[in-house]
């Protein structure tokens, strides 16, 4: 393992905050090559306010769920992590996206993006659709077991057994979308 230079910190991975209010159900995807990490900033088009961060380390696979909105990707790329305050140091190169990408969810898809950063014509960015949809798990409609209640009572006065209604139960299935 390599040893750290002196005003490196440890790369992160991953989400690193949202202050968004929202959940982060969206999907991104991020294909990068192995030269540089990548500090990425969602920028509300509506506030101008950063909601979101997240660290790519470079050469990686990475996807992230991110809240609902409309967002100007801003990126910091270097090789050395210093931080948030320093991000990569004076080797910093900082990049926005052309357009804002809108992220958004419908009863069956949720809407995200890929971006590929590895060519060296340019960005390239793709929607990205997952469909979705509520599955019913059958074992959950298996009758239980009776309950009694004690206010229904047959003619001997003897109390009938109540039936516990089953409840349903569903899973979510999820699928890229062609």
């Amino acid at each position: 393992m390599f040893a750290l230079p002196i005003n490196a910190e440890e790369r992160p991975q991953g989400l690193m905050w949202n202050r968004s209010g929202l959940p982060a159900t969206l999907p991104l995807l991020i294909k990068t090559s192995a030269d540089a990490d990548y500090f990425l900033n969602l920028k509300d088009v509506g506030s101008d306010q950063v909601v979101f961060a997240a660290y790519v380390r470079g050469g990686e696979f990475f996807q992230v769920l991110v809240p609902p909105g409309q967002f100007v990707l801003v990126f910091a790329s270097g090789e050395e992590w210093q931080g948030e305050a320093r991000l990569f140091g004076v080797t910093t190169h900082m990049f926005t996206l052309d357009q804002p990408l809108r992220f958004r969810a419908t009863m069956s898809q949720r809407r995200g993006h890929m971006i590929d950063l590895t060519k060296s014509s340019g960005t390239t960015i793709s929607d990205l659709v997952k469909c979705q949809r509520l599955a019913l798990d059958p074992e959950s409609l298996r009758a239980g077991k009776g309950q009694f209640d004690p206010l229904l009572r047959d003619p001997s006065g003897a109390p009938e057994a109540w039936p516990e209604m089953p409840a349903p139960r569903y899973d979510v299935e999820t699928w890229t979308c062609l």
